[in-house]
């Protein structure tokens, strides 16, 4: 029982995965009766070109079927395709605008926590640049401390408003991040 059905499971499924082959056992399965009709009808009568006609009739058509039915397998499996790869690009894209967001997360994040310091820090600066208006030394390096306190600032600012994130996928779980900042 176990073996009648694995067999039909096998003949169930054979359609599905071999259509053009099903079709072209069938046109010469049909061509082969068709020819011992015809040599039968030969051996006990003469036969006319009608009967010829009569008997392989059906043959010509049931070939452009089978030709059309390997197209229409073809054209579908190239569309099958085609949508198999669109859904794969909308899946990568997808992925990428959700790492663009959780980047652009971490960035507000980032530029929060540095900015709070740098505010302390500019605060700092500017108590003790009126506190230390004598010492020429003392302020140079309060100045120094300023200018690059505040390029820290903008570049925080120019990261957190970089306009184009490219996100390329290398590996399942391994990716690389380029962000181009806008000119200052």
């Amino acid at each position: 029982m176990k073996i009648f059905s694995e067999l039909y499971r096998a003949i169930k499924v054979l359609p599905t995965k071999y259509p053009a082959v099903i079709s072209g056992y069938i046109i010469y399965l049909y061509l082969f009766i068709v020819m011992i009709r015809f040599f039968v009808v030969a051996q006990h009568s003469e036969v006319t070109f009608y009967d010829v006609l009569e008997m392989f009739d059906a043959l010509p058509f049931m070939w452009f079927l089978a030709i059309t039915l390997v197209k229409v397998i073809h054209y579908r499996t190239i569309l099958h395709e085609s949508e198999t790869q669109r859904m794969k690009k909308e899946k990568e894209l997808q992925i990428k605008e959700t790492q663009i967001g959780t980047m652009r997360e971490v960035v507000l994040g980032l530029q929060h926590q540095i900015n709070n310091p740098l505010a302390i820090i500019m605060l700092t600066i500017g108590k003790f640049r009126r506190t230390v208006t004598l010492q020429k030394d003392g302020i140079e390096h309060l100045n120094s401390i300023e200018k690059e306190s505040k390029r820290i600032s903008q570049a925080v600012k120019d990261f957190s408003e970089a306009q184009n994130y490219e996100v390329e996928q290398i590996g399942k779980n391994i990716g690389t991040m380029a962000v181009t900042v806008k000119p200052v």
